[in-house]
């Protein structure tokens, strides 16, 4: 039986779901915290929270991006 190996496509989708987790995980966390902090009412922090997730989604993805066409992509 011949077990999958890990190649560079593998490489790359994991860090990129891993960049985009990050970053929905840590811009919804302090957004929320900044709009509690600021008083907000819970419904208008929770969209705040959401949105700050998708933000930071997308920065990572492209962070993910950047890192990859830099170590794959130059040089």
């Amino acid at each position: 039986m011949t077990l999958a190996q890990i190649g560079p496509l593998t490489t790359l989708l994991e860090a990129a779901a891993t960049a985009v987790g990050a970053g929905v995980v840590l811009a919804s966390v302090a957004v929320g915290v900044w709009g509690l902090a600021l008083d907000k009412p819970r419904s208008a922090v929770e969209d705040l929270a959401v949105k700050g997730g998708y933000f930071g989604g997308g920065l990572g993805a492209a962070m993910a991006l950047v890192d990859a066409i830099l170590r794959y992509g130059v040089g």
